[in-house]
């Protein structure tokens, strides 16, 4: 049989194992060829500026029916050598891009509005994630993301910059939130996030009490936080008694190294979180062991760990969970 004359479906299963060269050159062999490998070729697309591909945010623009086929697109390039125009093109590209799944877009923060011109809706986007303040354009580029469930936004922000409102309609499903304390108390509350990391900001008591409003059980969380670590402690097996994961990094100023007394009073809060399988506070973890009665929880040494994790037996490293941590 003459290899033009396969099925469809033969012909995109030998695309699919095609590497992106391969898919290009076997795209100009015929005609019958040439739709499926540029469905393929298309499909997972990173770009960036040390990559040399900027060329295919052109192609994707002049050629629309290939925006369709994107599946996965990636976007990280320099500011500085990246002007507005290319940057209205890649607006373009993704107002066609209805099918995607994922999203990354690393530029200039400040160019959020390419988002604006997304004119369609995403109902397959399940992960965005992007150097974008969460601003209006965001905003309106959320409402039309139903299937997100993973969202990472710039951390970096002050905190008195003003949160636009976001439709409690929105984002329904979102599970894993990455951002500033400032954001997440926007976004968290009133939906099922499971999982919050907030790599930047001053996670305040107030905030635990906000983020504590998630519909699900938040399981993951690190944070930074100025206030006193034990504060923070307590309010968290108030307001997120189901955690699993804990990381707290602290800027808090101890004018003199903890007594024993602080340990002690935080080993006991970490008792009181009964699903707590790792802790780590300002970069030293916290070493347990589960009770040898039938009641569910650990023990927790009443000082960090310098060397290997006692307990560390118990964590499974191969579950999601353990990653996201």
């Amino acid at each position: 049989m003459v290899f033009t004359h396969l099925p469809v479906e033969l012909l995109d299963a030998i695309c699919q194992r095609g590497q992106a060269v391969d898919l290009a050159v076997l795209s100009r062999t015929c005609s019958s060829i040439y739709p499926v490998a540029q469905r393929r070729l298309y499909r997972h697309l990173s770009i960036s500026s040390t990559s040399h591909n900027l060329q295919a945010i052109i192609t994707l623009t002049q050629k629309p029916e290939l925006a369709q086929h994107v599946r996965t697109f990636s976007l990280r390039v320099d500011s500085s050598t990246i002007f507005k125009p290319f940057l209205q093109l890649v607006g373009a590209a993704l107002s066609r891009m209805s099918e995607l799944i994922s999203l990354d877009l690393f530029v200039d923060p400040s160019a959020s509005w390419m988002l604006s011109d997304a004119s369609c809706t995403y109902p397959r986007l399940s992960r965005f994630s992007s150097s974008f303040p969460f601003d209006s354009h965001l905003a309106k580029f959320l409402t039309k993301t139903e299937a997100l469930l993973e969202l990472e936004v710039d951390s970096t922000l002050p905190n008195n910059l003003p949160v636009p409102a976001l439709p409690t309609r929105s984002i329904p499903h979102l599970s894993q939130f990455v951002g500033s304390p400032h954001v997440a108390r926007a976004i968290v509350p009133g939906r099922p996030v499971e999982s919050i990391h907030l790599p930047s900001g001053d996670l305040t008591v107030e905030d635990v009490i906000a983020l504590g409003n998630s519909t699900s059980h938040v399981v993951v969380l690190g944070a930074t936080t100025n206030s006193s670590p034990l504060q923070v402690l307590e309010s968290l097996v108030q307001h997120m008694p189901f955690l699993v994961y804990l990381r707290i990094m602290t800027t808090c100023d101890f004018s003199e190294p903890p007594q024993q007394s602080f340990y002690e009073q935080t080993a006991k809060a970490l008792t009181s979180l009964s699903d707590l399988k790792g802790f780590e506070l300002a970069g030293l973890h916290w070493g347990s062991a589960q009770k040898d009665t039938q009641d569910a929880g650990r023990v927790w040494q009443s000082q960090p760990l310098m060397g290997d994790v006692v307990g560390a037996e118990d964590i499974d490293i191969d579950s999601e969970l353990f990653y996201a941590y």
